[in-house]
């Protein structure tokens, strides 16, 4: 019988999370939920949760871990998960995976590894269409017109906090908040480990005939 996939996906900054998230939900045929998501579905019901939501939204802050749950757990009761799903942006740490448990059962923790020096790499070099959300990167992936989207026509900027002390900061909150996940996930059987420093379809090729020797077929 096929093992059924419902996932989460891990790893710092500029790992790739949001495309192998993607390539995985299509190639498995399962939703990709993204927490992102589930806040906004919440704000847009103007539900009590979505009203406080909505004010970390507008000023850019990090929820806290009780009104994260708890939207995670309302909008996901909706969600059919018996079907499977690719879960992106959640949980962000130890204590958010637990509540998680309560929820739905994981059946592969998916950690995409790469180092401090790789993420600044990636990071620093990125450029985004604010409009479409296409993203470009300087050297591996230019667009065809220098700052200019390819898809959309429309400039290409470089996110505000992309540079290099800020990158820095963001990934020793990620190494103390999110990188025990490993751990946690080690300990239930689930978790696998990915280089994402190859490039994207090496690394999608490598979730997949890892998961595949563990059950997960598509």
């Amino acid at each position: 019988m096929k093992k059924r996939l419902r996932a989460v996906l891990f790893g710092p900054q500029g790992c790739g999370k949001g495309t192998q998230g993607q390539l995985l939900a299509d190639r498995f045929d399962v939703p990709l939920i993204g927490v992102g998501d589930l806040f906004r579905a919440e704000i847009s019901e103007r539900s009590s949760l979505g009203r406080v939501a909505k004010k970390y939204v507008e000023t850019g802050s990090l929820a806290p871990d009780d009104l994260t749950n708890a939207i995670v757990a309302n909008q996901m009761k909706r969600l059919d998960l018996a079907r499977g799903f690719v879960l992106d942006g959640y949980p962000r740490n130890v204590e958010q995976a637990i509540h998680l448990d309560r929820i739905a059962k994981i059946s592969l923790a998916i950690h995409i590894k790469i180092s401090d020096a790789e993420a600044i790499r990636r990071l620093t070099g990125r450029l985004q269409c604010r409009f479409c959300h296409q993203t470009y990167h300087l050297t591996e992936a230019p667009p065809i017109k220098p700052g200019v989207c390819a898809v959309c026509g429309r400039k290409l900027v470089k996110r505000t906090d992309d540079t290099e002390d800020l990158i820095r900061n963001r990934l020793a909150n990620y190494h103390f908040m999110t990188e025990p996940l490993a751990a946690y996930y080690r300990q239930r059987g689930v978790l696998l480990a990915i280089n994402g420093e190859q490039p994207i379809p090496y690394v999608f090729e490598d979730i997949v005939k890892k998961a595949g020797k563990l059950g997960f077929k598509s």
